[in-house]
């Protein structure tokens, strides 16, 4: 039988800091190095940076959230599992202060279509996300997040 393991978001949440704190969180895992979702097949974070300044702000809360609304639209999303190319597609995008996506780029293309759209998908399919937390002062927050197939 053919082992296929997809990286992506689950509600339990790894984040990759990349500002002045540069703190880093690890998600909890099953012991096998992800979530099982059927069969073979792997789900467990990659993260997500953070390309505006967080002003010191412990985004940690939002993000998580944030990624559990991302995880619950990517899934069912992906295609057939036979049909998983590795693969890694990364989106940019900027959240306005009261949760609205203002932007979005594909920095990354997996060349696979349907994980682009996956990817894409996911994070549309949310629509608005909650507002930004009320100590960050900045004008928008820019992320950059990865959606890893292999």
């Amino acid at each position: 039988m053919k082992r296929i393991r997809v990286v992506g978001f689950v509600a339990a949440l790894a984040v990759v800091y990349v500002c002045a704190a540069g703190a880093q969180q690890d998600a909890p895992t099953n012991g096998s190095g992800g979530t099982q979702v059927s069969g073979d097949v792997q789900l467990r974070p990659t993260g997500v940076e953070f390309l505006s300044d967080t002003q010191g702000v412990n985004f940690q809360p939002y993000m998580k959230v944030v990624l559990s609304k991302i995880d619950g639209q990517w899934k069912p999303l992906l295609p057939a599992v036979e049909r998983l190319n590795p693969g890694e597609t990364v989106i940019r995008l900027t959240i306005r202060p009261d949760g609205t996506i203002a932007a979005m780029h594909l920095d990354e293309s997996t060349h696979d279509v349907a994980l682009d759209r996956a990817a894409w998908g996911a994070i549309t399919g949310v629509g608005k996300f909650a507002a930004l937390p009320q100590k960050f002062h900045g004008p928008d927050l820019e992320l950059r997040i990865r959606f890893v197939v292999n």
